[in-house]
């Protein structure tokens, strides 16, 4: 059985789903390393209720029979637009669509909130990711944060058109 579940009372759960995925994606190289020096990955890491725990914030843990298998975010920028972090599930559950419950989870919260747009930050080796994304309506933009890497890539979806 899938379930998606907050993640708020389950900090322990998500912290080791986001530090197995920020391990998995530090392989591709130094160029990711910089990056998420950048977003501070350390004290993320050190405040993960602080980061997505916020009013406007969530995250959640994906358990298939009662075994974590993925985890994603959201968190604020503004009133107008949010940002998926962290959209991460195991390998061994990925033929599951786990990703996909996940992705739509987190979009129903941010309509729910009233963002009017999504935006992430990837990098082409997330090639999955990127399909995924670009079925549910992300478009590629251009860069919205300070992300280092040269080959990042942004991507926004439209939640409410004005």
């Amino acid at each position: 059985m899938v379930e998606i579940i907050p993640a708020n009372n389950h900090i322990d759960e998500f912290l080791c789903l986001v530090k197995e995925y920020t391990d998995t994606i530090l392989a591709e190289g130094e160029e990711v390393a910089r990056t998420l020096a950048v977003q501070h990955l350390d004290d993320e890491l050190g405040h993960v209720a602080a980061k997505y725990g916020q009013p406007g914030e969530c995250m959640y843990i994906a358990r298939v029979d009662g075994v974590p298998a993925g985890c994603g975010a959201l968190t604020r920028h503004d009133a107008d637009y949010c940002e998926l972090k962290r959209l991460y599930v195991r390998p061994s559950f990925r033929a599951q669509k786990l990703g996909r419950q996940l992705l739509e989870r987190i979009i129903g919260d941010a309509r729910q909130l009233g963002y009017r747009y999504m935006r992430l930050d990837t990098f082409p080796f997330m090639e999955s990711a990127i399909r995924l994304y670009e079925t549910y309506g992300f478009r590629r933009i251009g860069k919205y944060n300070d992300n280092p890497a040269p080959s990042a890539l942004f991507m926004e979806l439209t939640l409410f058109r004005p």
